[in-house]
């Protein structure tokens, strides 16, 4: 049987190994400006601060017959992408936004994913893991 201390202990463990900022996100509405017809999405972040993008080990879970920029109709394998939360972070739900606002790895600042579902629904839970997909953004050559 595990203590309540000792599982407090592992989440606190869990949590140290956390060290990106991560803003989650929900849509909240759309506006329209009346003059340019331009449409801006509103939203309203549900979850602020601590987590943790991961990738699984192992063989890639799907492959993309890709175009566009030096990628002749390349077939790109993608890796699971996971990302874990404190399990304080509730009221989260699929198709919310995360975005990377820090991390000790510059190449995952400003990175964008979406909420596809969560893979963490146990007993003893020591963070809330979610199975995401990265949101492509502006990349150039």
């Amino acid at each position: 049987m595990i203590s309540r201390r000792e599982l407090e202990r592992m989440r606190s463990w869990a949590e140290s190994l956390m060290t990106d900022t991560v803003r989650v996100s929900a849509p909240a509405g759309v506006s329209v400006d009346p003059d340019t017809g331009a449409e801006t999405v509103a939203s309203t972040t549900l979850y602020e601060g601590r987590g943790k993008i991961q990738t699984a080990g192992g063989q890639a879970s799907q492959q993309h017959n890709i175009n566009g920029y030096g990628a002749v109709g390349a077939f790109v394998p993608e890796w699971s992408l996971y990302l874990h939360l404190p399990v304080s972070a509730t009221g989260l739900y699929p198709g919310c936004e995360a975005t990377v606002t820090q991390s000790r790895d510059a190449a995952l600042t400003g990175r964008r994913y979406r909420l596809v579902n969560m893979q963490s629904e146990k007993t003893h839970a020591t963070a809330r893991r979610w199975n995401i997909q990265e949101i492509p953004g502006e990349e150039t050559p």
